[in-house]
């Protein structure tokens, strides 16, 4: 039964401010900022997160002076070509500004559950912008850092790139690309399988096949020294920002912006299913396995931006919503990208920015902000919960102890449903 005193949201597009009372700002204006460098201008975002073996949690983020924040030079600017790259950059909103080796990427943990966090530290600061950094405790208690850098002009110059660590993090190997042209948004889309071996996706690949981008699938036997892409996924048409889910089965599942692509594979990234679209138009979307056997899939939403979810109760083969092709709303007063975790209680931990950082004014007021999400036993409902350390959950909000969102489908079993048109599952 909801709580009596649950602040209880009906319909698919009613207003949830009450929402900000439960987010909680970790990072952004005059909240634990990183240390100040030529070129930072306040952007603060693309984060991570996990949870270590140890219960201490992790969260990388990158930061900069924009959306992307390549390095600018007067000597790089000599160069016709990335002169005429920064000059349309600059119409869009990105600010002319020195900043001489770009972004960079940070970390920062709590030992209380995200009630309290480090300062943040440099976790690498190459010349180029690093960005979107994620880490991965592999079983044998070795650190994966994962980010891609960002040069120019353009998606030529993209590449992802990863590093080991076996104390921890306080020391690194040299950072290493991945074989090929290839990057994209890095955020927990690495995983180890039961073999041992790890997955990796990353967008932005190249297929002599198709006109366009398309996920890489990439792994490695030598727990993170060095990986090769084994295969592609092609829906036929451009798929970017994937998410990978290991399912109790033992398949992998992925889903990727723009149609809601599915696919998933049974021998470890070699071969997957064809891709087949849900009919949900997402960006930057993040799959969790609840402890339930719920899948959750927390995804930015066209055409307004806001963070909402959808879920399934089957392994994918359906999904559900408060209407047909929508999600739960989560939260409609932020950008949309986020990353998800799933906590042993059942509920669900997330981190996401406020805005895209892509006009100055919003950079230099860049945050990122935490919140917690339970869903419902039937794959029917979500309830917002306080962050760690919200004013919600220091009591500065009397009377709501949760923002529940309810399926509103009048009766009718259907609506809300969302099922692959076709394909193998």
């Amino acid at each position: 039964m909801p709580d009596k005193t649950a602040f209880k949201v009906v319909g698919q597009d009613t207003d949830v401010s009450a929402v900000k009372s439960y987010r909680r700002m970790v990072v952004g204006p005059w909240c634990n900022q990183p240390e100040e460098y030529q070129g930072y201008n306040g952007f603060v975002g693309w984060m991570s997160f996990t949870i270590l073996s140890s219960g201490r949690w992790l969260m990388p983020f990158s930061s900069g002076y924009w959306h992307a924040s390549f390095p600018q030079t007067d000597e790089l600017l000599k160069d016709p070509k990335n002169l005429k790259f920064f000059q349309d950059m600059h119409k869009i909103g990105c600010p002319q500004i020195a900043a001489p080796r770009g972004g960079r990427a940070h970390l920062m943990h709590s030992d209380d559950q995200g009630r309290t966090w480090s300062k943040p530290t440099t976790l690498i600061d190459t010349e180029l912008d690093d960005r979107h950094p994620s880490i991965l405790e592999l079983d044998d208690g070795t650190w994966v850092a994962y980010f891609f850098q960002y040069a120019m002009p353009g998606d030529s110059n993209v590449h992802a790139c990863y590093m080991t660590s076996a104390d921890q993090g306080r020391t690194w190997t040299p950072y290493q690309r991945v074989p090929g042209q290839s990057g994209g948004f890095c955020a927990n889309v690495m995983t180890q399988l039961a073999d041992g071996s790890l997955l990796w996706v990353i967008d932005g690949c190249a297929d002599p096949q198709a006109p366009h981008t398309v996920v890489g699938v990439f792994r490695s036997e030598d727990r993170g020294k060095s990986f090769k892409m084994v295969s592609t996924v092609n829906p036929g048409h451009e798929i970017c920002e994937p998410s990978i889910l290991k399912l109790p089965d033992g398949r992998v599942m992925l889903i990727g912006r723009r149609k809601s692509d599915i696919c998933y594979s049974s021998d470890g990234g070699f071969t997957w299913t064809e891709p087949v679209s849900i009919g949900v138009e997402l960006y930057d979307p993040h799959l969790v396995l609840l402890p339930s056997g719920i899948i959750a899939c927390f995804h930015g939403s066209y055409p307004d931006g806001g963070i909402r979810v959808i879920l399934s109760n089957d392994l994918g083969k359906t999904w559900h919503g408060p209407k047909e092709n929508i999600g739960y709303l989560v939260d409609p007063h932020v950008y949309g990208y986020c990353v998800a975790y799933a906590l042993d209680d059942g509920t669900v931990f997330l981190a996401y920015i406020h805005s895209g950082g892509h006009i100055p004014s919003d950079a230099r007021t860049e945050a990122i902000w935490t919140l917690k999400v339970s869903i419902n036993a039937a794959a029917d409902g979500i309830k917002i919960l306080p962050a760690p350390g919200s004013p919600a959950e220091k009591g500065a909000v009397a009377g709501l102890t949760g923002l529940e969102i309810l399926e509103t489908n009048g009766g009718d079993p259907e609506l809300g449903e969302m099922r692959p048109s076709g394909g193998k599952s």
